[in-house]
């Protein structure tokens, strides 16, 4: 027969055996969860990627809505191309002698150029996005409020322009103002050479070819080409309407509706 203290101290060992299995299988299970791989960094760069990829995929839908439709470059002031520089004093000369109208009929046509191109620049935007990197996404995550656009203007800037250029093109060959505007570039181009003509000459001959044209803001230096002028002011309004859109989805993501940008851009 065992001895009564033994028996009274069997319980009691039983116990500190089962304490100590459950204490060494936590201690294992802590382990186990120390020495593994942590995983947390590839859902938080994947969320990074996805954040910003949906807040540009959103920027470049909403600039090609605006801009695209008609009086999109037209009636937005902060995008609406003007006339070049160089060609000032002749739309100044027209406007004095009755020519505004014409002036403003080329504005439109330039302005109207630039809102038929930019639909064809959605694909080329959303192809941008697509093939976006991790690094790429994290450096914009971590950049200035136009990270994003700044993207855009680096990875597809010049696919952009040719993409627009042909349309631009195609719009001003369907206008008369072309034709009027190289008579134009001809007469400044003469007449600096010629002396003998007087200031009230040349500000009627230049009256009457800006009334068939109907241009403002400078005389033409040397080759410059209205095309290329219209292509690089119609991608200028785009990053501009698309770097406003990123900006206000950086300072308030909550209004984006979108959980994703709330959590990269919320932090």
């Amino acid at each position: 027969m065992l001895p009564k203290s033994l028996i009274l101290l069997a319980p009691l060992l039983l116990c500190a055996a089962s304490f100590q299995d459950a204490l060494n299988t936590a201690v294992s299970a802590t382990s186990s969860q120390q020495t593994a791989p942590s995983s947390s960094a590839t859902p938080s760069q994947s969320s990074a990627t996805s954040g910003v990829k949906e807040a540009l995929s959103l920027g470049a839908k909403q600039a090609v809505s605006l801009l695209g439709k008609e009086g999109g470059f037209l009636n937005n002031s902060a995008v609406k191309i003007p006339l070049p520089a160089s060609i000032k004093p002749v739309a100044t000369a027209a406007e004095k002698l009755g020519g505004k109208s014409y002036v403003d009929d080329f504005v439109k046509t330039m302005n109207t150029a630039a809102s038929k191109s930019v639909p064809k620049t959605a694909s080329i935007l959303s192809d941008t996005i697509s093939n976006m990197s991790v690094e790429d996404a994290n450096a914009i995550v971590k950049g200035s409020n136009t990270a994003a656009t700044d993207y855009f203007k680096t990875k597809a800037g010049a696919k952009l322009l040719s993409a627009i250029m042909p349309i631009i093109k195609e719009s001003m060959n369907e206008s008369q103002v072309m034709s009027s505007y190289q008579s134009l570039k001809g007469f400044s181009g003469g007449g600096s050479a010629t002396s003998g003509i007087s200031n009230n000459a040349m500000v009627g001959q230049a009256s009457s070819l800006a009334k068939g044209l109907g241009m403002g803001d400078a005389v033409p230096s040397g080759d410059e080409n209205i095309e290329d002028y219209i292509g690089r002011k119609t991608l200028d309004g785009l990053f501009y309407m698309i770097a406003e859109k990123e900006k206000t989805l950086r300072s308030n993501p909550m209004a984006s509706g979108s959980s994703i940008i709330q959590q990269v851009f919320g932090k």
